[in-house]
């Protein structure tokens, strides 16, 4: 479950063109402690990879590689905060036109 996390995260950082001082400042470790997980030397806690995922903007299954029902997900790894709020929106309107064709 745990293979390939480090990896994961250092694509993530790399993607969100974040350097290892700056992911450690805002996730609150020191900078080897990045390099760690990154390498895979050390796994993070549950509290760091909770953390990790919301500043990444990606699930927690996402990092862990839980096999969740690919219909079901949508990686929003690499996209802005700005383009993740237009497909909520987007999912929303879907829900809303859903629900008012169910009940005819």
């Amino acid at each position: 479950m745990f293979e390939g996390l480090g990896n994961k995260l250092k694509i993530l950082r790399k993607n969100n063109q974040l350097s290892r001082k700056q992911i450690a400042e805002l996730v609150g470790v020191s900078v080897s402690m990045i390099g760690l997980y990154e390498s895979g030397e050390r796994l993070p806690s549950l509290h760091m990879i909770v953390k990790l995922a919301a500043q990444y903007k990606v699930s927690i299954d996402y990092l862990l590689d839980y096999d969740t029902d690919a219909a079901d997900t949508l990686p929003l790894d690499g996209l802005t905060a700005k383009q993740i709020k237009a497909l909520k929106l987007t999912a929303d309107c879907f829900r809303g036109q859903n629900s008012s064709s169910d009940r005819s």
